[in-house]
């Protein structure tokens, strides 16, 4: 008899030990953003629940790259408490489609590392192409010519200006100061190299009104072989 109540007393404790674990419930693991300007900061708070039955402890917190930062508001919840996971996502640099992971580490026997996901789409105000201009060819071919053009993608009208390059064998002119949504405007490039030199690397500049984009870089070489 007495082995059979012990039995007993096994089968009625064995379900509370396997159910005393931690367990990391997230309200929601995804957030789209949308469509946002390049440049622009997109906040985001995720919620989590420890639904288990121990405490859940929260070991750390990593981000897919540098420009999505993460804060805990706990690195441990007791049964039942809500956590948060706030968020930043820099688009600066970035064009398209996006997605950025936030990977939180805990002791859930489960799920050790939970995966929280912002996505959407980044779009450029504006565009530059070429964003290098490349000349190749020989002394004999010079001045080089070429054209970059710009395109406003954005939703007001830019005004361009201080228009430089770095160099007096570098010459740069502006079709338009005002560039509409939309719209595009050239930069003209003459290129005059100096013939004692093999090889030539320049920039050219341009101010914006856009508070995302205020200052364009954009490079011109030019490999200048011996032959014609």
């Amino acid at each position: 008899m007495m082995k059979y109540l012990l039995m007993l007393l096994t089968l009625l404790i064995l379900p509370t030990t396997v159910l005393a674990t931690p367990r990391l419930q997230a309200e929601t693991a995804l957030f789209n953003f949308g469509r946002v300007a390049e440049g622009s900061k997109t906040e985001h708070t995720f919620r989590f629940q420890n639904t288990g039955d121990t405490p859940l402890i929260i070991s750390k917190v990593r981000s897919s790259c540098g420009c999505t930062a993460a804060l805990l508001s706990a690195k441990e919840l007791a049964p039942g408490e809500w956590g948060e996971l706030k968020t930043t996502f820099n688009s600066k640099g970035f064009q398209g489609a996006v997605t950025k992971k936030v990977y939180v580490y805990s002791n859930d026997p489960d799920q050790q590392k939970a995966t929280f996901r912002l996505q959407g789409e980044v779009q450029k105000e504006l565009l530059v192409s070429p964003r290098r201009l490349q000349f190749s060819a020989g002394k004999g071919k010079a001045p080089f010519t070429g054209t970059i053009n710009l395109r406003n993608d954005g939703t007001t009208k830019l005004f361009l200006s201080n228009l430089k390059t770095t160099s007096e064998e570098l010459q740069a002119e502006l079709s338009s100061s005002q560039l509409e949504p939309g719209k595009n405007v050239q930069i003209s490039i003459r290129l005059v190299p100096n013939t004692n030199k093999s090889r030539y690397a320049g920039y050219v500049t341009l101010h914006t009104s856009s508070p995302r984009t205020p200052t364009l870089r954009i490079p011109v070489t030019a490999v200048l072989s011996n032959s014609n």
